[in-house]
């Protein structure tokens, strides 16, 4: 008889225990059940991971355990802020109103990481609500009577060689109605040629003078209005005399030559500049980057070391004082170069013209405003001489180096000629009318 297992065999054992030893026998033995529990733990351990971790939000590196599990409802608006204390303190910021020079000015500007490597503060800085910012209005008030007394002196040198309507000192009324006496001097510097255009003096006359010339013109266009010394006085630059005793409200210069100034000549024409004179610069050798264009910006930039040549634009009142031009017309050879200034006091202080109108000026116009080819005969001379000029062919056949020298040129050149003296005349008046005790 085989041996029986009297444990499993439900024949011997009828206990509870027995009965459940045998019912987890049948399920162990069922295959089929295994095979689904096996599939089942397969598939928690690849599923059972993505979902825990997608539920679990991370926290943050200072966030608390409340702030991840419970939602908790907003707080109370933030009370009102309350008065400073006594401790707090407040600042006064003055402002001064004195003028920033051209490097602070600089600094002051929105590029200043940019312009000077200036890298952000890194410390704040806690500023009291109680921050003032107040005007210096004494500051502002010495400043505005230093302004004042400035263009006080300019007024008293800018009309001690004019006078006007009634004896007026200065050039009194604007544009056609403009009444002024003064003398229009051309400056003698060291070097160069400053009299090329002077031409000549023969018995008694100017010939060939462009000064002489254009001051005629100007009384004749102005009917005596203006009324210009018809003899121009060379003023020797590097004798400071003329700028105590003459007062010249304008000096003309010119020249086609290289030239450099004294020092005593550049010290003069900065003074007599930052007084409120002016100088009319007319290129005689047309155009940019000539010997006599190079030399001038050369040795301006000596007088005046902190300005700079400014192009003005076509639509400047030079262009319209007396005769209105769309811009400057065309001189010697053809030349149309922009008008260039440098300023002081928010003025013309330096007027510079490159297209050789002097040249033009040399030939003299008729009262009615043709070409005068008189010729003249001179005792002195023992011969004829012309009253066209050295660059105008009364014959008609052109000089091969001198062109655009005809009677629309040259009325043209004058013409805005009387312009820029009108303008060197008046530039001052709506400042001067700002005066007190303006008389």
């Amino acid at each position: 008889m085989a041996d029986i297992d009297l444990e499993l065999d439900p024949a011997f054992d009828t206990s509870a225990r027995a009965r459940m030893k045998r019912f987890a026998l049948r399920v162990i033995n069922t295959r089929y059940l295994m095979i689904a529990l096996l599939i089942h733990v397969i598939a928690l351990a690849i599923f059972g991971g993505k979902v825990i971790f997608d539920a679990i939000v991370p926290k943050g590196e200072f966030q608390s355990e409340e702030a991840v599990l419970v939602a908790t409802p907003p707080g109370p608006p933030p009370p009102p802020p309350s008065a400073p204390s006594s401790t707090e303190k407040s600042f006064d910021v003055k402002v001064s109103a004195a003028p920033m020079d051209r490097v602070t000015q600089r600094i002051a500007t929105s590029k200043l990481s940019a312009d000077f490597n200036v890298p952000p503060p890194d410390i704040p800085v806690a500023v009291s609500e109680n921050f003032e910012i107040k005007t210096d209005e004494a500051a502002h008030e010495r400043a505005a009577a230093g302004q004042v007394a400035q263009l006080q002196a300019m007024r008293g040198f800018h009309e001690g060689g004019v006078v006007g309507a009634n004896g007026k000192k200065g050039a009194t009324g604007k544009g056609k109605m403009t009444v002024a006496k003064f003398t229009c001097y051309v400056a003698q510097y060291s070097g160069g040629d400053w009299n090329c255009n002077f031409g000549q003096i023969a018995d008694n006359r100017w010939y060939s003078n462009c000064i002489y010339n254009l001051m005629l013109q100007i009384g004749r266009w102005s009917q005596g209005r203006l009324k210009a010394e018809l003899k121009p006085e060379a003023l020797k630059l590097s004798d400071r005399e003329w700028i105590d005793k003459i007062k010249p409200p304008f000096i003309f210069i010119t020249g086609h030559k290289n030239f450099t100034f004294t020092q005593a000549e550049v010290e003069n024409l900065r003074e007599y500049l930052m007084l409120g004179g002016a100088l009319w610069v007319d290129n005689s050798l047309p155009g940019r980057k000539s010997r006599f264009d190079v030399a001038l910006r050369r040795e301006l930039k000596k007088v005046l070391p902190d300005r700079e040549f400014e192009t003005i634009r076509n639509t400047h009142p030079v262009f319209s004082e007396f005769y209105t031009y769309a811009g400057p017309p065309q001189g010697m050879n053809f030349y149309q170069e922009p008008v260039e200034v440098i300023k002081i006091a928010g003025q013309i202080s330096v007027f510079y013209t490159l297209n050789a109108y002097s040249d033009l000026w040399e030939t003299g116009l008729t009262p009615k405003n043709e070409i005068d080819v008189e010729l003249d005969w001179s005792p002195s001379l023992q011969g004829h001489i012309g009253r066209y000029g050295p660059h105008y062919d009364p014959n008609g056949q052109g000089y091969h180096f001198f062109r655009n020298v005809n009677q629309k040129s040259i009325v043209q050149a004058y013409e805005f000629g009387i312009n820029i003296v009108v303008h060197l005349l008046t530039r001052f008046q709506d400042q001067f009318k700002t005066l007190p005790n303006n008389t």
